[in-house]
């Protein structure tokens, strides 16, 4: 699976890109790349969703095109092993510590990401771009430590409405501390500019 190499940083930020619909991580990876030129003190990588959409030959998806909500949840629960085992891989690969072990998604990749937190201690981080976070928040793992989530919307997103997410994160706030931007020219897309936002929360020191 694709990432950016190494680092020199002894104790590096990994960046986790959770690509959307018909999407690569490949993809996601080079934009946060951009991004992020001249750090050196973090690694991005990213797992390719399992599903190949007959709808975009070449791209990959986490499960089928639906509008039904428990399915989308339910798939993106289903999910979290292979996701755990694919990020607690690259942890031990570059020598991550869970503390700076941050998920991006984007699209499909935010209900995925959104599981992952909700059932795993594997990142205390996440951003989330163009996305529904959906489920009811953490209920079964160990760690209840916040997680702190900034989430990105699109004043020009005609798939993913911010009334909608704000409503999604309502139901997470007793174990998820939420920050939002909207950015009123984004569409439904992982820009440039969504990249440089989402490294710089990634990576705030706390």
């Amino acid at each position: 699976m694709p990432d950016t190499g190494t680092t020199s940083s002894r104790d590096p930020w990994l960046l986790v890109a959770l690509h959307g619909y018909g999407g690569t991580a490949d993809e996601m990876i080079r934009t946060l790349s951009s991004a992020a030129a001249g750090r050196y003190d973090l690694v991005i990588v990213g797992p390719d969703g399992p599903d190949r959409p007959g709808l975009v030959p070449g791209g990959n998806a986490w499960y089928p095109i639906t509008s039904q909500e428990p399915l989308i949840a339910r798939w993106s629960r289903e999910l979290v092993p292979w996701v755990v085992r694919y990020v607690e891989g690259e942890q031990s690969r570059h020598a991550a510590r869970t503390e700076r072990t941050v998920l991006v998604g984007f699209s499909q990749g935010v209900s995925v990401g959104a599981a992952v937190l909700d059932h795993s201690s594997i990142a205390r981080r996440a951003v989330f771009v163009c996305g529904r976070p959906l489920g009811e928040g953490a209920r079964e793992r160990e760690d209840l430590r916040p997680r702190e989530v900034l989430v990105v919307t699109g004043g020009r997103d005609r798939f993913v409405r911010s009334e909608d997410v704000r409503s999604d994160t309502a139901r997470r706030r007793d174990r998820q501390r939420f920050a939002h931007v909207e950015l009123p020219g984004l569409g439904h897309d992982f820009s440039n500019e969504v990249a440089k936002i989402a490294i710089e929360h990634a990576t705030q020191e706390e």
